[in-house]
């Protein structure tokens, strides 16, 4: 009871800090657009519940905080959604160059407004998706924090979206990688020539129910590649054996922290 008393404190403390959202959050219906003060200036978010998480998750348990000796770092992050990880890297690491790739139309515009007050010549952002070869591909849009290409056929709810490789933006050393590509993760890394290049990569790893599984492809890509890593589990049913419960159609999805042997 006491530990529980304490971590309710802590994070009280961090909520009324602006670290945590607000529990105001979760009661809200899902779906519905709105605007919160965070930082001290308004942001947009499209559905309450998927920007709560993950702004507990990017804010509260600094998923992203990473070791870097450069006052200027290269981070990519790909998979921006409404830009709370972008904002942390501009906030946590000053000076930094940082590329924002998302590829949402509705939800880049959030990203875009979001950031308005930072935006300058270290600060650029793309309104596409990554993927194994530039071009169109179709997309879903899912009004949340959960878009992703239709990896295996165009559905009559699918929309365009330009797509780029990920080695068009690995032209120079990159201080951290960030990937959160709802699926897409596992081909865009297959088909990258220049990971050694990266020295920090997160990546977040969807499996959908009913659809091969490809996790041991993307660590070997990452043994390769010449990074050790550490897996955390981010989304799996209670009780897998026995019934398979899904997330936004994901039956499990992990994060992947990596890191250059050498670094």
């Amino acid at each position: 009871m006491a530990g529980g008393l304490r971590r309710w404190w802590k994070d009280t403390q961090k909520r009324r800090a602006g670290i945590l959202p607000p529990e105001s959050l979760l009661r809200q219906p899902r779906h519905l657009p709105g605007v919160i003060r965070l930082q001290g200036n308004p942001w947009r978010y499209a559905d309450a519940l998927s920007f709560y998480w993950s702004w507990r998750e990017i804010w509260g348990d600094e998923i992203y905080l990473f070791p870097s000796p450069r006052t200027s770092p290269r981070i990519i992050d790909g998979g921006a959604n409404l830009g709370l990880a972008t904002l942390f890297f501009l906030q946590k690491y000053p000076g930094a160059r940082v590329t924002a790739v998302e590829p949402d139309p509705t939800i880049f515009s959030l990203l875009q407004q979001n950031l308005e007050s930072w935006k300058n010549e270290n600060l650029l952002l793309l309104p596409c998706a990554l993927a194994a070869t530039p071009g169109k591909r179709p997309f879903q849009s899912r009004g949340a924090d959960a878009g992703r290409l239709d990896l295996e056929a165009a559905s009559a709810a699918s929309l365009e979206v330009e797509c780029l490789a990920l080695d068009d933006l690995l032209t120079e050393p990159v201080d951290f990688l960030k990937l959160d590509l709802e699926g897409a993760e596992t081909e865009v890394l297959e088909a990258s020539h220049r990971l050694d290049r990266v020295e920090f990569l997160f990546v977040e790893h969807h499996s959908f129910a009913g659809s091969p599984r490809n996790l041991e492809r993307l660590l070997s890509v990452l043994s390769r590649s010449g990074f050790t890593y550490w897996i955390r589990s981010q989304f799996l049913p209670d009780r897998p054996w026995e019934r398979i419960q899904t997330n936004e159609g994901m039956d499990l999805q992990v994060n992947i922290f990596a890191k250059r042997i050498s670094a």
